[in-house]
């Protein structure tokens, strides 16, 4: 683990790590005869630079000439390559990874090439599958398939923050991806081109969807479908956002994702299955040999259940972890389960040294480790005590040692969570003593049951199905009750990695000190305390009261958002970005809130909606459902879409004032600085969302900058012929995003800036920045700055200069 994570730290050492992996191999063996306790050293040096070694070969390959990654963002090509994962089933599309084995550009000059692609299919409609939901046109694994398209590299959103879904991919050696439609795919897999593995995969595969959509299909796609479809078949894509948020805050999300729980749910179940079965037998049962026997053959259906549920990398852990901790079991080594866990997670960090980075990864082996060590304090306790044999078959002992196993594997993720998710539960213990029963231990295994009997007793699964559907819709009814009582959960600032240090190193020293132990309590303590101390005064110092007022333009992809801080310590949001409606990507949920939590906001004072089109608005609603806001400062303008609806119930709900300032007054003051607000009172500039958008600058002494939203040059004409308003500033946010029906010459030489920021995204469909625009603001010696080339913008001004900084360093 030393290894690989100074590998991710550090990666740039790599002649030095192969060096050094060959000089502690070779002494190794002369170690053995001179002096053999430095054998121990040479091994460990040997471990470590390997880690560093396995983490460097995924983060910086040595890709050949020929790798797909040559040919990222041309024009569209024809290309051919295998399915090798399953597909995974959203609303309008479905996605596979795909394999790349030729292109052909358009001179008809076909080569061969590498690497891996997720291969985005649209077209996909319910309407063309079968009675069973299967629809033999859908690519499955193993399926060579051609296509046109261009390959897309894949891009983060340049945030502090923000998560890096770059890497994350390049972990997975996933370089690019492509789009295309269903009835534009050929599948050129002739039969004698798959092999026994891959039909083995595909009729999992169609196993697998035929039982999606048999349990949707008789549940009518309701959300009690949707959650028993992902606990059985592990296809969790099909859970909306509120479900997924649902189950978070009540601390049970765990439940809807295959994982160590689900899998030692089934293994326990078999085991006691074939134990029994085995028992029968005197000869094995009085040498003990049925158990042994039993938990080998747990094994089978494990892993059995592990592939037709996708076989995801936590999956594939999960799976590892518990066929370890079953083998130390049939070898008697079951008292020494650390040393098992431990063996475990170096056989997955031997597999996939990228599983250190992953979420579950740590959240699983954090929990096993506490629970572990946790029950291991509770041995003198009278629920563990041998004699006490009554009270170990008593239901209350039992439900006291599932209540202690939820603690602790609570206490151990915590920081993590806090970390990852930004959220506390304080109902989890609560929630787990009542949703594990009867999610895990019923809804479960009626569900492989269903599954087992669909084929060829459909009218039988119907109705367990039709039983798990009310357990499930009974516990959902349950969870929105309990996360309806006040402090039941929280949203949390991004704890920093020093801080969950701190947290671990005083935990740890109150287990040893509990565990009878002097010395090293107070010494960890003690380092806790100092850890905690030097992040407290890290971020005392950086809350004092600032010396600059501060505006960040946040990097949204094509649309628009902005954090302005004043210097007295307030928080205004100007516009949340989004994408289209029919787009589930949430920029309010996957790019602002991270950003905020990041620097450490959970209030904002006021949130400002220029204009409700969906690349301003759909951002907003996320925000407002999880900070504190105080005030949504909006004008007359209303749309008739979901998200609009959204965002006003929201304000209703949670008592958010909603101001107009074109009806309510000019000017908001903010300590210091003053936002003016352009426009004349209960005027409608004009039908069109964008020329309507509030037109405001924020004016701090000497500086200011201009938010013009997407005004269009009727609007810009009609506020640069006013010789009554102020329009100048030092910065100038460009109208709709650098489009050519906008920063016409008489507004810019209206506003008059130093500089100006584009917030678009990168080869947006709409062509913006406009090269003429650009020329334009060249023309003035107007300095740009572009949220698609510089990510965030940091702008920093003490009233009389001002400067301006960008992420990527320029």
């Amino acid at each position: 683990m030393a290894g690989i994570f100074s590998g991710n730290t550090f990666p740039d050492h790599k002649v030095i790590a192969v060096w050094a992996v060959c000089s502690f191999s070779v002494m190794i063996f002369p170690a053995f005869y001179f002096n053999k306790k430095l054998v121990f050293f040479f091994i460990l040096g040997l471990i470590f630079w390997s880690g560093y070694l396995l983490i460097h070969i995924k983060l910086i390959p040595d890709l050949p000439s020929n790798h797909i990654c040559n040919y990222l963002d041309s024009k569209k090509i024809i290309i051919t390559g295998r399915v090798v994962s399953f597909a995974k089933h959203y609303e309008k599309k479905y996605t596979v990874t795909l394999l790349c084995r030729t292109i052909e550009t358009k001179n008809n000059i076909k080569q061969k090439v590498t690497g891996k692609i997720n291969l985005n299919i649209y077209g996909y409609a319910e309407k063309g599958l079968d009675k069973k939901g299967q629809n033999e046109k859908i690519p499955g694994y193993g399926d060579i398939l051609l296509f046109k398209s261009s390959i897309k590299s894949v891009r983060n959103f340049m945030n502090p923050g923000a998560f890096d879904y770059e890497k994350f991919l390049k972990l997975k050696a996933i370089y690019g991806t492509a789009y295309t439609y269903q009835e534009k795919i050929k599948i050129l897999t002739r039969p004698d081109q798959v092999g026994f593995f891959s039909q083995l995969i595909r009729k999992i595969e169609k196993l697998r969807i035929n039982y999606y959509y048999f349990i949707l299909n008789h549940t009518k796609h309701s959300d009690s479908g949707k959650i028993l479809a992902s606990l059985v078949t592990g296809k969790k894509e099909v859970l909306c956002p509120e479900v997924r948020d649902l189950f978070s805050k009540a601390g049970i999300s765990h439940l809807l994702a295959i994982s160590g729980l689900h899998l030692s749910i089934v293994g326990t179940l078999f085991f006691y299955c074939f134990y029994k079965c085995l028992s029968v037998m005197p000869a094995l049962l009085i040498s003990g040999r049925s158990r042994k026997l039993a938990g080998i053959l747990t094994l089978v259906p494990l892993i059995g259940y592990a592939i037709f549920s996708g076989f995801s990398p936590s999956t594939q852990r999960a799976f590892l972890m518990i066929s370890v901790l079953l083998l130390s079991f049939v070898c008697e080594k079951e008292k020494d389960i650390l040393s098992s866990l431990s063996v475990a997670g170096i056989l997955i960090l031997l597999m996939d040294s990228s599983a250190l980075f992953s979420i579950s990864f740590q959240l699983s082996f954090v929990a096993v480790t506490f629970i572990i060590c946790g029950v291991s304090l509770l041995k003198n306790n009278i629920l563990f005590k041998k004699q006490s044999f009554v009270l170990k078959k008593n239901l209350f002992a039992k439900m006291g040692l599932m209540a202690c196993v939820s603690f602790f594997a609570g206490l151990g993720t915590l920081p993590l969570t806090a970390h990852y998710f930004n959220m506390v539960s304080s109902i989890s213990l609560i929630s787990n003593l009542i949703f594990i029963p009867v999610i895990g231990f019923v809804v479960l295994p009626l569900g492989l049951i269903s599954l087992a009997c669909f084929v060829c007793f459909p009218s039988l699964a119907v109705f367990i199905i039709n039983v798990c559907s009310i357990l499930v819709s009974f516990s959902i009814t349950v969870c929105e009750w309990l996360v309806c009582i006040p402090f039941s959960w929280s949203r949390t600032i991004t704890f920093q990695w020093s801080e969950i240090a701190a947290i671990y190193l005083g935990i740890i020293s109150v287990f040893f000190l509990l565990k009878g132990h002097r010395k090293s309590p107070a010494v960890l303590f003690a380092l806790s305390i100092v850890l905690l101390m030097a992040n407290a005064s890290n971020v005392s110092l950086k809350k004092a009261v600032p010396e600059n007022l501060t505006i960040t333009i946040i990097d949204v992809g094509q649309g628009n958002s902005a954090l302005i801080q004043t210097l007295n310590g307030k928080n205004i949001l100007v516009d949340g970005g989004g994408f289209s409606d029919i787009s589930s990507f949430d920029t309010g949920r996957f790019i602002i809130a991270p950003f905020l939590w990041h620097k450490r906001i959970r209030s904002i004072d006021s949130v400002i909606l220029t204009h409700p089109d969906s690349d301003h608005l759909n951002g907003l609603v996320f925000i407002l459902q999880n900070f504190q806001v105080g005030t949504l400062i909006k004008n007359s303008d209303k749309r008739n879409s979901k998200k609009y609806t959204d965002l006003i119930n929201t304000c209703k709900e949670r008592n958010i004032r909603i101001f107009n300032p074109l009806t309510q007054g000019k000017y908001l003051d903010f300590g210091t600085a003053r936002l003016i607000f352009y426009g004349s009172f209960q005027e409608r500039f004009s039908d069109d969302f964008n020329n309507n958008s509030l037109v405001f600058k924020i004016a701090y002494n000497n500086f200011s900058m201009l938010f013009p939203g997407d005004i269009l040059l009727q609007r810009e004409k009609r506020l640069s012929m006013n010789n009554e308003l102020d329009l100048h500033s030092d910065i100038l946010l460009s109208p709709h995003h650098g489009s050519s029906t906008s920063s016409s010459k008489i507004f810019l030489d209206k506003v008059h800036p130093k500089s100006v920021i584009i917030s678009c995204g990168r080869k947006n469909k709409y062509g913006f920045p406009h090269s003429m625009v650009l020329k334009r603001y060249e023309k003035q010696e107007i300095d740009i700055f572009r949220t698609d080339e510089d990510g965030a913008i940091f702008i920093s001004s003490n009233g009389k200069d001002h400067n301006i900084k960008t992420y990527k360093g320029r």
